[in-house]
């Protein structure tokens, strides 16, 4: 019967049912078939189990949390402030773009988010500013690997979830290296910037509002809701 599961699997994903749903459903519907309705109870039953747990919990609120501060226009005012912050810097863009992930990483802890919202905003800048389109995805690949490092990470809670760890010294534990991590990336954009004579940063965001007191506030509760709980 297990040599089944994947047609079955793959079957439901070309229909268009979500991955979660095709891994629960096709387990189901073979036993089913297969007349052992005991086992489709035990399955769910584990199923369930496993996810029962509160530390788990904390992920798609995670998600639910960088998605609608996303949506709110937060993305924009990162790169708003880290231009502001280093946009002058030979190499400017790059520098923004790495900045931009160590901020965002602490509200979506997710490299893949990182690499989306971003991206799309920065790679094309860069390219404008004379940045190749193999450096500009490179350096927005490389800073987004930030995003897992720097709490709220949700490998980390994962981790901590299956080998019985302290997510807060998980979390405690990956500040620095994700800030190391960043700033090797920086000294590295700003040696590639001068060999290349990179130019610094325009603005890549129009608001029509000059960057101000707004901005700066804006960085600092980040920077408060990321490391305040150590403080």
């Amino acid at each position: 019967m297990l040599i089944w599961f994947l047609p079955a699997f793959l079957l439901f994903l070309a229909i268009g049912l979500p991955v979660f749903f095709g891994l629960i459903a096709a387990p189901g519907i073979l036993l089913w078939l297969a007349g052992q309705e005991k086992d489709i109870t035990l399955l769910y039953r584990n199923v369930y189990n496993g996810m029962d747990s509160f530390p788990l919990m904390a992920i798609p609120f995670f998600m639910l949390a960088g998605e609608l501060m996303n949506r709110g226009g937060i993305t924009i005012r990162i790169v708003e402030f880290s231009q502001a912050l280093i946009g002058h810097l030979r190499g400017g863009l790059a520098q923004v773009n790495i900045l931009s992930s160590i901020m965002f990483a602490g509200l979506s802890g997710s490299a893949v988010a990182d690499t989306s919202a971003l991206g799309s905003m920065l790679i094309p800048a860069m390219e404008k500013e004379g940045y190749t389109r193999r450096f500009a995805a490179a350096i927005t690949a490389a800073s987004s690997v930030i995003g897992p490092i720097i709490p709220p990470s949700g490998i980390m809670i994962i981790y901590a979830y299956v080998m019985g760890e302290s997510v807060a010294a998980l979390f405690l534990a990956g500040i620095v290296p994700g800030i190391l991590v960043g700033v090797g990336l920086m000294f590295m954009v700003r040696a590639v910037a001068d060999r290349y004579e990179l130019p610094p940063a325009r603005r890549v965001v129009t608001t029509g509002v000059e960057l101000g007191r707004t901005e700066y506030w804006f960085s600092f509760v980040i920077v408060r809701l990321n490391i305040g709980w150590l403080l």
